[in-house]
């Protein structure tokens, strides 16, 4: 008998990441993090697919594992901190053989290194964060009173998963790992958001912004340095847009800018040759460079574009899915790989693709594709034994039309043991973003609350990604057409499905999905209950409050509080918080710095104070990233408290 889907079955979830294919083509290195209990943190280990024989072989102990790459064809080197006690401020790395034996050290950097990218002859191109903060031996006396306390003049001065960064830089130098020097190749006092190095290893390109005024404004610019002449040229000014998705393609270097006419537009791809400044832009792709499908069930990065015989390979979102798609220079582009689910980190070797996938609802596992047979399969089952002990609950799917025009595409997941004729209660899941995207991958959540006995729910409503601009911009519409959206979504699906029981509904959602659920309760009596994690209620404060707030936020809502009040108050879910009757679960960490807790404390305590069932969770330590990367413990009780929260008020 097939066991129901847990909160504590995290613990036996692995995730894989950071795929990278052997200069001979032979070997590919890839990531598998878990979740441990015992640490509550999670362990890692760098794996090797074998691509003549298919097999698979762990390459070294379980531990900290990041930033992996290969040397040559025989050696990997990956950074630690699990081996040695490392100095504060530096990053030590390790140097292991294919063949096995022991990982020796390879070379410690001084610095915290963010990204590391080999050149050759033992020579790196690193970004590495620096403090800019004066050292306290040499503050005034008065600010030598207390220790306990942090100083704020820049903006932003804290980040999410980061802590506080005033006075931080992200900068890129040329790391000799022969001397232990750094070469700094741009101006300290200056944010690095991006480097690519030439394939002829004669430049390196990067891109950032300095200050402005005391604030990153996120105009970005791009400069090539010259790594025999130490000279640097400017590519594109800082000043009009935000640049991104660097890659040097044949001669040329390729890039994305984006002049964010309003959050979430997407991006411009442009081509100019690496010698000199002619930049061309190529027809407007209507999308993103990278992307994914919303999961709890992902951890670690990897590669999402890469220039290969002549054509540059992303990965994009389109529709419900994370595409693979690949484009020449005159911005013609193909689809490789288009089925349901999610195309993650990949590479590239003789029209030989491996990529982390999201298939069939399952969790993660490696996968081949070739392009010259149209084949795909699975080489890995890290989680094999998971899925075939445990009642996975796929999707089923639907379209409609809203009343605006719109088709959007519904997804159901029956609940665990459904017996027709029999009403089963139902949740409404609201992922984050707006420009996030749901499809048919596995969402550890949603699969608790189906062997819960809920009928779980899900659609993309305007404002996600994958559908180009027209779809994704609700500039100053917030809670308007997205809304309209998800509760017409809501009773097609009641009308689809009647085993669902309408007097026991909830909504659920993080992020976006916070704002929308705390929206929900002040706009609807629609749903019984309800679960608002990391959200949004009080768009007089969020912008003002948050990492992103003062760039991002405002430019969602057209306005400002000193130019419209009375509009920036309608928007806000607070407004309406005294006509919420839903029992409401607030999930928010109290590090969370792109939804600042007081707005879940307002609404909680707006609420809670009228007599409304409230409970408010605050996880310590925590940031915005809790239900997909925090400590393994707390994301088990965050589950608990969920799937406990709705079973309490919807049976």
């Amino acid at each position: 008998m097939l066991k129901k889907v847990e909160a504590s079955d995290l613990y036996q979830l692995k995730y894989l990441s950071d795929v990278n294919y052997s200069p001979d083509g032979k070997l590919a290195l890839f990531t598998v993090n878990r979740p441990d209990e015992a640490s509550n943190s999670y362990m890692g280990a760098l794996w090797l697919y074998d691509c003549a024989g298919g097999g698979l072989r762990q390459l070294t102990a379980e531990g900290k594992v990041s930033k992996a790459f290969w040397e040559d064809c025989g050696h990997v080197i990956f950074a630690t901190s699990s081996r040695e006690k490392v100095e504060k401020g530096h990053t030590v790395y390790y140097r292991i053989s294919v063949s096995g034996g022991e990982a020796e050290k390879a070379f410690e950097i001084p610095e915290r290194v963010r990204d590391i990218k080999p050149i050759e002859n033992g020579k790196y191109l690193v970004t590495c964060r620096v403090s800019m903060a004066e050292p306290e031996d040499t503050r005034p006396d008065h600010a030598k009173i207390g220790v306990d306390f942090e100083v704020f003049d820049e903006l932003p001065f804290w980040f999410n998963g980061e802590g506080i960064t005033n006075k931080t830089r992200d900068v890129a130098g040329i790391f000799d790992s022969a001397t232990g020097d750094i070469t700094w190749i741009c101006d300290k006092d200056f944010k690095v958001t991006g480097t690519a190095v030439c394939p002829c290893r004669s430049s390196v390109a990067y891109a950032g912004y300095k200050l402005d005024k005391g604030v990153f404004r996120q105009q970005s610019g791009i400069w090539l340095y010259s790594i025999k002449t130490g000279e640097t040229s400017e590519i594109l000014p800082q000043g009009d847009y935000n640049t991104g998705a660097l890659n040097f393609w044949d001669g040329e270097l390729f890039f994305t800018r984006n002049d964010h006419q309003f959050p979430g537009a997407n991006p411009s791809y442009c081509l100019t040759p690496a010698h000199m400044v002619n930049i061309r832009e190529l027809p407007f792709p209507d999308a993103e460079v990278g992307g994914g499908v919303t999961s709890d069930a992902s951890y670690g990065g990897g590669r999402a574009a890469k220039v290969q015989d002549g054509w540059l390979y992303m990965t994009r979102n389109v529709r419900n899915a994370c595409h693979l798609v690949r484009m020449d220079k005159t911005g013609k582009t193909e689809t490789v790989i288009g089925k349901e689910g999610g195309v993650g980190p990949f590479d590239i070797f003789d029209g030989k693709i491996l990529f982390v996938g999201n298939r069939d609802g399952v969790p993660n596992e490696l996968y081949l594709y070739d392009e010259k047979t149209g084949e795909e399969k699975k080489v890995s089952g890290f989680n094999d034994e998971y899925v075939e002990t445990h009642e996975i609950v796929k999707p089923e799917r639907f379209s409609f039309t809203c009343t605006d025009g719109w088709e959007l595409d519904g997804f159901v997941l029956p609940p665990v043991g459904y017996e027709k004729g029999k009403k089963y209660p139902g949740i409404l899941e609201v992922h984050g973003g707006p420009k996030g995207i749901y499809g048919e991958v596995f969402n550890h959540e949603m699969q608790i609350l189906c062997s819960r006995g809920f009928f779980v729910f899900f659609t993309n409503p305007r404002g996600g990604d994958g559908r180009g601009n027209a779809f994704a911009d609700i500039t100053g519409q917030l809670g308007g057409v997205d809304y309209q959206g998800l509760m017409e979504f809501t009773e097609e699906t009641l009308k689809r499905y009647p085993d669902i029981d309408q007097e026991n509904l909830a909504c659920c959602g993080g992020s976006y999905g916070g704002f929308m659920a705390n929206w929900m309760v002040g706009h609807t009596d629609r749903f019984k209950a309800a679960c608002a994690q990391r959200s949004i209620s009080d768009y007089l404060n969020k912008p003002f409050t948050t990492d992103i707030g003062y760039y991002h936020n405002l430019k969602q809502l057209a306005t400002t509080p000193w130019e419209d009040f009375d509009r920036v108050w309608e928007n806000s879910p607070l407004k309406n918080a005294p006509k919420a009757k839903a029992a409401t679960l607030f999930i928010q960490s109290d590090e969370d710095y792109r939804c600042w807790q007081s707005d879940a404390l307002q609404m909680f305590m707006a609420m809670r104070s009228r007599g409304v069932d409230c409970r408010m969770c605050l996880f310590k330590g925590e940031n915005h990233n809790l239900s997909r990367n925090g400590k393994p413990k707390n994301r088990v009780s965050r589950l608990t408290e969920i799937a406990d929260w709705f079973d309490g008020h919807l049976k």
